[in-house]
């Protein structure tokens, strides 16, 4: 049986969820997928203060087998790492069980592809690059187009003091990775259309 792919399913990234939250300690906000949330939508609390840090979500869905609506409310822990010059990284604790046995493994981001929220291990995701055929891994990794178009979103600014800043510079590389791994594929591809061609003329 596949894995299902990681790259298809809703998810959060833990920097994105705190990317407006430098100077707050809460946060209560609507998180929508699609154009004004028409692939779906959540509320979500974020909540900073104490010893309980936590991620809140709430929403209603339709359920697969009774086609009934279901509403969901439940809490996801929040720890943290020191960074090397100081400050913290927040992360979250994966609340899910497999097997009978709970996970609680500190993640950067959370999957939905069950009724809640959880790792990719939990549910078993793979990404669409490992998925990519022995024929592509002489040329490296090939980047979904998602990621380099995520990548181009962190970008707030291109230069600074008349230098590229160096998210700009990031996203042209893994840009520029992206068009070498394609071409080399095509050609590839190519060579391969060519040699099939000149055996099947011999063969006639």
């Amino acid at each position: 049986m596949s894995k299902t792919e990681a790259d298809w399913c809703k998810k959060i990234e833990i920097w994105w969820l705190l990317r407006d939250m430098k100077n707050s300690k809460y946060k209560d906000t609507t998180i929508l997928w699609g154009t004004n949330g028409d692939k779906g939508s959540i509320g979500c609390e974020v909540n900073l203060w104490g010893d309980e840090k936590f991620v809140r979500f709430y929403y209603a869905q339709t359920s697969r087998d009774t086609s009934e609506k279901e509403d969901f409310d439940y809490k996801v822990p929040l720890t943290t790492t020191p960074c090397r010059y100081g400050g913290s990284r927040y992360w979250f604790r994966c609340l899910l069980y497999k097997n009978g046995v709970y996970c609680g493994r500190r993640v950067g981001v959370l999957y939905k592809n069950g009724d809640l929220f959880g790792c990719r291990h939990c549910y078993n995701l793979t990404y669409s690059s490992r998925n990519i055929s022995g024929l592509a891994k002489p040329f490296g990794r090939v980047i979904n187009i998602r990621e380099i178009e995520k990548m181009r979103e962190k970008v707030k600014r291109t230069n600074y003091k008349g230098k590229p800043t160096k998210k700009y510079l990031r996203y042209l590389k893994m840009d520029e990775r992206a068009e070498q791994s394609f071409i080399g594929i095509a050609r590839l591809l190519s060579g391969k259309a060519k040699r099939i061609l000149r055996a099947t003329k011999k063969k006639k």
